[in-house]
């Protein structure tokens, strides 16, 4: 929570009560992932567009660089989820890389032909909706959702009354 109501803190560069990118995105996929008659490999598939699949765990944790992490690695398989997630990077902070290992799984499953979000965003919105997926904040604040969602590949629209909150 942000002090003084979620204002901003002293007009400064930062939205304290904003939430990480990492949510939006799981929203937005969330949204758009079809429901197959395998929901085990539905979760899987979410976890690996999520980098939270095992390979992508060890490419976060390598990319900390830490002595914790470091060491992590190396008993990986008997390391509780939760110690390593807060061990290693964020998958917003690391490169675009992180994620060349899913493509051909993530694609078998869902039937795309996808080697990148904006592309899966896309073809995932056409076998729904038949266009690209739009999304429309009419309150976005900061801008945090409308944001990732560009960033997913969506066609976003987004307005905010507050001046102070648009030009963040």
């Amino acid at each position: 929570m942000a002090n003084m109501g979620k204002t901003l803190t002293a007009l400064g560069s930062y939205w304290k009560g904003r939430k990480p990118l990492i949510l939006n995105k799981a929203c937005i996929l969330g949204c758009l992932l079809p429901a197959t008659a395998d929901s085990k490999r539905d979760l899987e598939i979410f976890e690996m567009l999520m980098a939270m699949d095992g390979e992508s765990l060890q490419y976060r944790l390598k990319q900390k660089k830490d002595k914790t992490s470091r060491e992590l690695i190396e008993r990986v398989n008997h390391t509780p989820y939760k110690e390593l997630v807060q061990a290693a990077s964020r998958p917003e902070e690391c490169a675009d890389d992180l994620f060349g290992h899913i493509w051909d799984e993530v694609n078998a499953h869902l039937g795309t032909r996808a080697g990148s979000f904006p592309e899966l965003v896309e073809q995932l919105g056409m076998m729904r909706f038949g266009h690209r997926p739009r999304l429309a904040d009419t309150f976005c604040g900061s801008g945090q959702i409308p944001f990732e969602a560009a960033r997913l590949g969506c066609d976003v629209y987004a307005s905010d009354l507050n001046p102070v909150a648009c030009m963040m």
